[in-house]
């Protein structure tokens, strides 16, 4: 995964249960970590220059769909799968690369997209 850096704001319903299926399901890192005296989050990396806070409050600039760049779409969808991700969309072919969908356990989509480009031989 590369490119520049991303700050995303996610609302959950739990924190226990999100840091759970982000650390044991995805095998993200994951670190808690306090917004404010009243809010406490988790933060996870799912690679070097993203960063997803996840939050049980409401935020301006949150996004409830996320896309996460991958090397090899196709090992990381079996890995997934295999640990119990329910995807949503299967991996398709489009004009950007190879993509598949999950979501988590409070219903934020995550793209998963390998870039390709089709025009090399």
């Amino acid at each position: 995964m590369n490119g520049s850096s991303k700050f995303f704001y996610v609302q959950v319903a739990q924190l226990k249960e999100a840091n759970d299926f982000f650390q044991n399901i995805l095998g993200m890192n994951t670190e808690p970590v306090s917004l404010s005296e009243e809010e406490k989050c988790i933060l996870v990396k799912p690679d070097k220059t993203t960063q997803i806070f996840l939050s049980e409050k409401k935020h301006n600039n949150q996004t409830s769909k996320i896309t996460l760049m991958s090397s090899d779409l196709l090992e990381d969808y079996c890995r997934l799968k295999a640990n119990g991700v329910a995807f949503s969309r299967m991996p398709i072919y489009l004009n950007e690369g190879l993509s598949a969908a999950f979501s988590d356990p409070s219903g934020n989509e995550y793209i998963i997209l390998e870039k390709r480009n089709y025009t090399e031989d």
